[in-house]
């Protein structure tokens, strides 16, 4: 029947970075992620490149600018999507948030609540994508098919976070004349990867830890699968727990490292550590597996030759030892709510499940085993991220 045809787009609104997948319920099998984004000179599907679109907004007047339009330079505001929340609002008062704070981040007093923030942002993203289904599917499919918006939120979120977060939602086009759908990202998570993974690995009573690592945030829940026939069940096994120190913080700390570093030479500027941290983001950040004698190159274009200092031909030598004491801080944070999450759980933790962008990295999933080895606990990651 016609009317069975809908289009699915899901929604990751991240604390850092935000994603957009679609897929038909004719063929659902069939999951196609967006990977154009607008950027500074280009308001259409020809800008920039990229998984993600860093959730990030700027305004200007009346106006505002979004994601890879914002550049590089200029105030704009993060981690709003936190303020939906204030019993979990972690951005503002973790640790390292305090210690390695954006010098980009507009400050806390802005005039803008964190719902308009969020509605803003959401109907940047719903225009985008309506943009992208008019590039790709007959207009005529198009306006024959309802668009039915599925967003995540963290699953420690109160139910009055919840609700804004669908009020916001609403407010910005999504789900108008068609059913709006609010899931938990870690059980978003958890059922995509479980569902991946090995059958034969799984049971049922098995307890495990989700430790969903992201850019802004690390959020953890316990679930105990609860069935796997005829479809994968789990339910909640511990309450959730969560703090900011996600991936982000590496990029900051490196940038203090480098500060510190190089801060007083005459030819150091922020072009500089532009590019560095580009370097860093792309290729070591997401490399970096704690294997010693490790060497990355850095470009510092503009900055002398000097032996002492690791620069030769514009480029920095970053050892490996230097990495992993970027890292270390981030990872103990990280290991520290794994251990308190696997406390709270009452039942035997059978695996820790590491998923989300950082939780793909190497150094953090042994160092999460070393952690966890005497209580023989596997620590797993999603075979897709």
């Amino acid at each position: 029947m016609a009317d069975d045809r809908k289009i699915i787009m899901a929604v990751d609104f991240g604390t850092t970075y935000s994603g957009l997948a679609w897929a038909q319920t004719r063929k659902p099998e069939i999951q196609t992620p967006l990977i154009q984004w607008p950027d500074a000179t280009s308001g259409g599907l020809e800008g920039a490149t990229s998984d993600k679109v860093p959730t990030e907004i700027q305004y200007l007047g009346d106006e505002y600018k979004w994601g890879f339009q914002i550049g590089d330079y200029g105030q704009r505001h993060q981690w709003f999507k936190l303020g939906l929340d204030a019993t979990h609002c972690t951005g503002a008062s973790s640790a390292l948030a305090r210690d390695f704070p954006d010098p980009n981040a507009s400050p806390p007093e802005y005039n803008h609540s964190p719902e308009k923030l969020v509605t803003d942002y959401l109907t940047a993203l719903r225009k985008h994508a309506e943009q992208v289904l008019r590039y790709k599917l007959p207009e005529s499919a198009l306006t024959s098919t309802p668009i039915e918006f599925v967003i995540t939120t963290p699953a420690v979120w109160s139910d009055v976070a919840q609700f804004k977060t669908r009020s916001c939602a609403q407010k910005a086009g999504m789900g108008v004349g068609s059913a709006l759908h609010i899931i938990s990202e870690p059980e978003a998570a958890a059922m995509y990867a479980l569902d991946a993974m090995d059958p034969h690995n799984i049971k049922v009573g098995d307890t495990f830890v989700l430790c969903d690592a992201g850019g802004g945030t690390v959020d953890l829940i316990s679930y105990k699968v609860s069935a796997l026939k005829p479809l994968l069940e789990i339910t909640e096994a511990a309450p959730g727990s969560g703090s900011s120190c996600g991936s982000t913080f590496l990029n900051r700390i490196f940038q203090k490292f480098l500060k510190d570093k190089f801060g007083n030479d005459r030819y150091w500027d922020e072009d500089i550590l532009e590019e560095a941290t580009k370097r860093f983001e792309v290729t070591v950040k997401r490399s970096f597996n704690g294997v010693p004698g490790e060497e990355y190159q850095i470009p510092v274009p503009g900055l002398r030759d000097s032996v002492t200092r690791d620069v030769r031909r514009g480029r920095y030598r970053l050892m490996g030892s230097d990495v992993r004491k970027i890292f270390e801080p981030v990872v103990k944070e990280v290991i520290a709510l794994i251990l308190g999450q696997i406390s709270a759980t009452k039942a035997p933790v059978k695996a820790i499940l590491l998923v989300g962008g950082f939780g793909q990295n190497t150094f953090l999933r042994d160092s999460v085993r070393q952690a966890v080895s005497s209580k023989g606990i596997e620590v797993m990651q999603s075979p897709n991220g």
